[in-house]
């Protein structure tokens, strides 16, 4: 899977979450994410929330897939405490 993000956008986020989109495949790979559907601006977004080992954190990963593989990034940030509960409940 190749990995796009807006470098603009990437600074954007770093600045107000603190993380990189660069870091995206971290929650993408992981082994527990829950994939959700996130549709905005006409596009068939998807919002993985995830526990992300090396980070010890719930991490949220909004992002859209094109092509067969290909990922843009759109968003990467801890997940909310609603977020991080639906995340638990939905583990098992």
């Amino acid at each position: 899977m190749n990995l796009t993000f807006d470098p603009a956008k990437d600074a954007l986020n770093i600045q107000k979450h603190g993380l990189s989109l660069a870091d995206a495949m971290l929650v993408f790979d992981a082994p527990d994410k829950l994939t959700l559907q996130s549709p905005q601006k006409g596009e068939a977004r998807l919002m993985d929330i995830a526990l992300v080992e090396v980070a010890g954190v719930v991490l949220v990963l909004v992002y859209v897939l094109h092509a067969p593989d290909e990922l843009r990034a759109i968003s990467l940030r801890r997940a909310s405490k609603q977020e991080r509960t639906l995340y638990d409940q939905n583990r098992d």
